[in-house]
């Protein structure tokens, strides 16, 4: 009923209200979290649960922001923002766990200070960095950044490429202090443009092999009227449901969630490529119109999502908590207030845990109802 509703309905991002959902035709403006709600409704969330440290600063987490499971490998990956690193968990949580601590060496313009991190087609996974929009830490501003398209092949990824621009496959540059990102199909991945405040698609098409720099087959599409807010040093996480093609984004300086049908919306002319001559990419366009609405509002910082099933798990970077929400009765349903002191990306994992990052104790944590 909630999915049908969605299709129905189309209102700006900016505004307050939302669509009329399900049959009781009342306005949804986006569910509110209880003061005294718990965890008692979300088995994930337990009464009493142990939180697990997972990982720590002893295998390289330096400021890790997000997370993400292997698709088909047992391995969770991390990154971090303060060394450009990547530290990989093998089996992680088991007794045989061990890790690997990998920077690509280039990694000061192709992962500067990663916010996100994303698995996409069979073999390959994204990145995008927020980069304090300079290049390599040093004035003046560089606008010259975007999402990066990866190889998982641990003999390729961060391995030299006998070229100078390190293991990178791909790199569209239309997208500096990129916050959240999100693998739709294909090599294309949704990204929360932090600097220009909006949401885009990026379609990389072939990628050029480790270490090179064509970029002119790539496809943007940048969606002008989905406004999103930044909030410096913190990640503002984007989930898909493939089955109905709705993104969730947590749009952390607002306090909202939202979601966007992905499947809608239209062009509405060129825009200008940072890029010049050859490099700019084949198609950089405008498009306006898709429906999009709100699934929650008043949260403190929403940064990291998961999506299972008709349930959205956000941390509220801002109480260091763990919110649920029921999509389908567009209500809260469960809340667990967590030890991070800078709580940012969450996984449910293949265990059926919850696993998040802690970038202010740079830790990686289990939680163990």
């Amino acid at each position: 009923m909630r999915r049908l509703a969605l299709v129905l309905c189309c209102f700006a991002i900016t505004s307050a209200a939302a669509c009329s959902g399900g049959d009781d035709g009342k306005k949804k403006d986006g569910a509110t979290v209880p003061d005294d709600l718990g965890p008692d409704a979300v088995p994930e969330l337990g009464t009493s649960p142990a939180f697990t440290v997972i990982g720590s600063s002893v295998e390289g987490l330096d400021v890790p922001r997000d997370l993400a499971f292997h698709p088909t490998r047992d391995e969770l990956w991390t990154v971090n923002r303060e060394t450009d690193s990547t530290v990989i968990y093998f089996h992680p949580g088991m007794v045989t766990q061990s890790s690997q601590n990998l920077t690509d060496g280039y990694a000061m313009h192709f992962m500067e200070e990663p916010s996100a991190i994303a698995f996409g087609e069979p073999g390959f996974f994204g990145t995008c960095g927020e980069s304090r929009n300079t290049y390599n830490g040093q004035a003046p501003p560089n606008d010259y950044m975007g999402p990066v398209l990866w190889s998982d092949d641990l003999a390729v990824y961060a391995q030299p490429s006998g070229t100078e621009l390190g293991s990178h496959l791909d790199m569209l540059h239309e997208s500096p202090n990129c916050m959240g990102m999100a693998w739709d199909t294909g090599n294309v991945y949704w990204v929360f443009d932090g600097h220009n405040a909006n949401l885009v698609r990026y379609d990389f098409d072939q990628d050029h092999g480790p270490g090179n720099d064509n970029h002119g087959d790539g496809i943007v599409r940048r969606f002008t009227d989905i406004e999103l807010t930044r909030q410096p040093d913190v990640i503002s996480d984007m989930v898909i449901d493939h089955t109905t093609g709705l993104l969730y984004i947590a749009d952390t300086a607002t306090g909202r969630i939202l979601w966007v049908d992905t499947t809608t919306g239209a062009m509405t002319g060129d825009l200008d490529s940072i890029e010049s001559g050859g490099a700019a990419p084949d198609e950089y366009t405008e498009w306006r119109g898709a429906k999009s609405g709100l699934v929650a509002r008043n949260l403190d910082a929403p940064s990291g999502l998961a999506l299972d099933g008709n349930r959205l798990f956000v941390t509220e970077h801002g109480r260091g908590s763990i919110t649920v929400f029921d999509l389908d009765e567009e209500k809260a349903i469960g809340r667990l207030d967590t030890p991070a002191t800078s709580i940012m990306g969450i996984e449910l994992g293949p265990d059926g845990k919850l696993w998040y990052v802690d970038a202010g104790s740079n830790e990686l944590v289990r939680v163990d109802p």
